[in-house]
Parts: structure tokens; sequence; C-alpha cells
């Protein structure tokens, strides 16, 4: 079964290009102009995942976005916006966004994230005893396998979400780069380095038997045991 997507974009012209292309990539695309026909929709048919711009009529993207977040909280939700400053990006991840895309955009990138998204929320249960982390990304915390509560930063989080994202395979610099919002290309990556140091030694404090995070020379991070995103935590 083809997964079921609602994309609320106020635009007619761009919110048709698009159903066009997602349902020609498999998806199940259902095309909504505001909140209001999103609420409409959601009520008699339900989706796995939403795209959702910011910039709507009546009730804003963020307002819905948080929303969803409480009411629904195994939805996905996908920011696909015109807004790109990084305090944008940081409060549509805050408001419980699984992932925040600018316009204009590659099809073949949503296409991916949406993929992205699908698959971490029908990823399959840790087994019985496995050891996982928890990411509180609203409360800005991550809880530890043995219930340690640690604080983090709103940067820490967007890059422990990305992560997850991910599961344990490993995260290119380029990827956390932009996903806190800067350009690869002009950015000093060791201000990546330092902010995933400072969040290590964290994370290591929690659990000292075993550093989650590890650095793969050359290419990236990867967080190394299960971590689990929950998006429903106020």
């Amino acid at each position: 079964m083809s997964t079921s997507i609602a994309l609320v974009e106020d635009d007619e012209d761009l919110r048709d290009e698009m159903c066009f292309q997602l349902c020609r990539a498999g998806f199940s695309v259902f095309g909504c102009e505001d909140g209001v026909s999103l609420d409409r929709h959601l009520r008699e048919h339900g989706c796995a995942l939403v795209v959702l711009d910011l910039g709507l009529a009546g009730e804003d993207g963020l307002s819905i976005a948080t929303r969803l977040r409480r009411e629904r909280p195994g939805l996905g939700i996908v920011m696909l916006t015109a807004r790109g400053r990084l305090q944008d990006r940081l409060s549509g991840l805050e408001c419980g966004a699984d992932s925040y895309l600018v316009k204009p955009v590659d099809i073949r990138e949503l296409i991916a994230v949406i993929q992205t998204v699908v698959r971490r929320l029908v990823a399959p249960a840790p087994a019985p005893g496995q050891q996982e982390w928890l990411l509180r990304s609203r409360a800005m915390e991550i809880v530890s396998p043995d219930g340690t509560v640690v604080s983090i930063s709103g940067m820490e989080a967007t890059l422990l979400r990305e992560m997850a994202t991910q599961g344990m395979d490993v995260v290119p610099r380029r990827q956390l780069i932009e996903a806190l919002g800067h350009d690869y290309l002009l950015f000093d990556q060791r201000r990546l380095d330092t902010a995933v140091s400072r969040l290590r030694h964290k994370l290591d404090e929690a659990c000292p038997d075993k550093s989650p995070i590890r650095a793969v020379r050359g290419v990236g991070y990867v967080f190394a045991m299960p971590l689990r995103v929950d998006q429903a935590t106020v």
C-alpha cells in the first residue's frame, strides 16, 4: 500500500504540480489549501505524513504543526517553506517537524526526505531489554537508557534529530550543517566539530560505559545506539 500524504500549500499551481510529482513517485497524495481543509481530510481519511507550508491564510504552518504534534504524535511532518533563516528552521523543528526544507526544493530531495521520515515512523520497536536513548526535542532534553535526563540546546536537538533520521547509519557532515541552516561551502566545519564534541561530552557523562556518538573520519557522525524521537513531549 502506498504511503498517504496530505500536502498543504496555498499556491494552487504549485500544489497541483507537487501532488502530481509525488503521485508519480508512488505516494497517495491529497492537496489542501489551508489548515481547515487539512483538518477535514484528517478527520475523514487520515494520512501518514503531512507536507506543510508555513505561510498560509488563517492558521499558519507553525501553529498547525504544534497542534498536530500534540494531537497526532505519530504523524510525520515535513515543512516546506520559503522561510530559510536559521531561526525559522529551528522554530519549525521545535514545533514538531521531522524535517524542514526551503523552497525551491528539488522534487527528488523532497521524495528522499519523505521516505526517510516514513522509515522512521514504521521502524520496529526495540527488542525487550535493548538499550535505547529517547530524544524529547520539544522539551530540549535527551534521556539515557538508564533514565538519566540531559538538557540540550536547540542546536544539539537539531543535530540529534538529524542523526535519528538515519537510524544507526553515518550522517554526512554536509547533511548536519545544512540541517542547522547553513551553507556547507561557506560554513567553518570546525564549528560543527566543536558542537558535536560538547554534545558527546554531555552524553558520555550520562552513559560513561558506552559513548553513543562516534566520529567517522572524513565522513561525518553516527549515533551508534537506538535513538527514538518523542515528538509529543512538551
